[in-house]
């Protein structure tokens, strides 16, 4: 599903952001892109949707070489790729079902199928019951669950969740990674970048460790801190 080469990412004037990064991920991982503010992951994640270009090395999406894909296709390989963030992102003046449908407008698919799609993955995410509601309205954590709803309701074959649970407590938290679990289980890859240690532990899925713009550490079934 992804695959860096050699990836180098450098800021100007001098600031590392990745640096000879070469890793695989496999379609239908689950992955946690772990490491302190500034070690490179926001980098990673930038560089995948391709909101950046590499100074060196190549990178591949879903068998799609970015460094070949022309600008005016950008849009159709986000179309690809869910996106969920610390920050929700939601439309403050449209309901949740609305919220969700509009994922599916820009992409011009906004008829009858759609509508039930909609509200299959409100159902799959527990908000059948808060459709017609505005995000004010909602938790923090009901609002991260819109937000997953809306970047899954395409039915992406990867999703990047940026520090989904960044803002949550510990027991929402448990009941995001849950939904992004399930959600890894339908056959969808997901690589999520976190800071939140506890999580990383028990989950014991593959951890890639950043550090300076460098992979330190690529586990299969590690915890955030081991060796």
């Amino acid at each position: 599903m992804i695959k860096f080469e050699d990836v180098t990412k450098i800021y100007p004037p001098d600031t590392i952001g990745l640096e000879s990064v070469s890793l695989h991920i496999e379609k239908g991982e689950f992955v946690f892109l772990v490491g302190a503010s500034g070690s490179g992951k926001s980098t990673f994640i930038r560089l995948l949707i391709k909101e950046l270009e590499p100074d060196r090395g190549r990178i591949t999406v879903g068998g799609r070489d970015l460094s070949t894909l022309r600008r005016w296709k950008v849009p159709y390989l986000r179309r690809n790729i869910g996106c969920v963030f610390q920050d929700f992102k939601l439309l403050p003046n449209k309901s949740v079902f609305d919220n969700v449908l509009y994922a599916l407008q820009v992409t011009g698919n906004a008829g009858g199928a759609s509508r039930r799609k909609v509200t299959e993955i409100l159902g799959l995410v527990g908000l059948g019951h808060k459709t017609a509601n505005y995000p004010d309205e909602l938790s923090g954590g009901e609002q991260q669950r819109v937000s997953i709803a809306r970047a899954f309701v395409n039915h992406p074959p990867l999703l990047i969740a940026d520090e989904p649970t960044g803002n949550l407590d510990p027991d929402t938290s448990a009941g995001i990674m849950q939904l992004l679990y399930r959600i890894n289980k339908t056959g969808t890859t997901v690589v999520m970048a976190t800071h939140d240690r506890e999580m990383v532990d028990r989950m014991r899925r593959r951890v890639i460790a950043l550090e300076q713009g460098q992979v330190i550490r690529d586990q299969k079934r590690g915890g955030y801190g081991e060796d």
